[in-house]
């Protein structure tokens, strides 16, 4: 599931964390889904497990997976922490089209770029 790039200049465990992302976003995740394990991803992609650790505290951060005791890692949207990102995203995304107005970018280009990298996301 997992294509991590050491020569990126996105961390591994950024690499880790958008990754997955991407994965819900495509459907290959879903809420409720086991992940593996810190050892786990360790061990298949041959990295530290410091890395995939820090990887799982960002996404849990962020409301993606959650780790119990005794039952493991799974995919556990949390939707409360995912509004308020896209709450954010949003103000961020409208600055953005502010410049891209300014830049004569028309619209025509920004949704030919979104469909372009939504089909990126499909065909993970």
């Amino acid at each position: 599931m997992f294509k991590l790039d050491p020569n990126s200049q996105t961390p591994l465990y950024m690499q880790i964390v958008e990754q997955t992302k991407l994965a819900i976003a495509a459907g290959y995740l879903q809420n409720g889904d086991k992940f593996p394990s810190v050892r786990e991803l360790s061990k298949d992609l041959l990295i530290n497990q410091t890395t995939v650790s820090k990887a799982f505290k960002e996404l849990s951060s962020q409301g993606i997976i959650k780790t119990q005791p005794g039952i493991g890692t799974v995919v556990k949207l949390n939707q409360e922490k995912l509004d308020l990102k896209r709450d954010e995203f949003l103000e961020k995304l409208e600055e953005i089209l502010s410049q891209a107005i300014f830049l004569k970018i028309s619209k025509e280009e920004i949704i030919e770029l979104y469909e372009k990298v939504e089909g990126e996301i499909d065909v993970i």
